[in-house]
């Protein structure tokens, strides 16, 4: 067999590792992600500052595999995300009605700190917001990512899903001209999408 120099990079840099059946699993320890080749499947392990996830991606019980188990996790290393910011967030989201309104919540892993980020807006609608990417501190981290839809419900777009292929929470917000707003949030884990419901939550007017 030949070796090709670019999938010899491509493995190096996310490989596939087989758990053992009988020795020790160690979980990932630096920022990255690999596959996980286990008795029932293959898994997804992502380690990121904020975030450790392992969770199966494709499940079999047919074969036997000469591998071990892992145990599903979610373990949101920074927290939660304050109430004040969503409230926050939702009292300039009103004040942007009927366009959408978009802000960045991070997270600070040497100090601690959430903050609201401000984003630079480029274009904003009732049905859409186009905005920069801020540029980051050392040490800080994208945690949520949200934007409202106005008067309309919450509820995540085709063009949601094209733009969510990162690691991160999605959230939105919508039915902002009513005393009960909707949210929907979801860990966005490299095109995999899971549901994360009570994350945050901007209270009630």
């Amino acid at each position: 067999m030949n070796n090709d120099p670019r999938d010899n990079a491509l493995q190096a840099a996310t490989p596939t590792v087989m758990v053992p059946r009988f020795g020790t699993f160690e979980p990932l320890t630096e920022p990255g992600h690999r596959f996980l080749a286990t008795a029932d499947g293959l898994w997804l392990e992502l380690k990121r500052a904020w975030l450790y996830l392992c969770m199966p991606l494709v499940c079999q019980y047919s074969v036997a595999m000469p591998y071990g188990r892992v145990e599903e996790s979610i373990d949101l290393i920074f927290g939660s995300v304050p109430s004040a910011l969503m409230e926050e967030f939702c009292g300039q989201a009103k004040d942007r009605l009927p366009n959408e309104h978009a802000a960045w919540i991070t997270w600070n892993e040497a100090t601690g700190h959430i903050r609201l980020r401000a984003l630079c807006e480029i274009s904003a609608a009732p049905g859409h917001i186009h905005f920069n990417r801020p540029v980051l501190d050392e040490g800080e981290h994208l945690v949520l990512d949200v934007h409202s839809h106005g008067t309309l419900p919450a509820f995540f777009s085709a063009t949601d899903n094209r733009d969510d292929g990162e690691v991160k929470i999605a959230g939105v917000i919508g039915n902002l001209d009513t005393p009960h707003p909707t949210a929907e949030f979801r860990l966005c884990a490299l095109g995999v999408f899971l549901p994360m419901p009570g994350t945050a939550k901007g209270k009630e007017s």
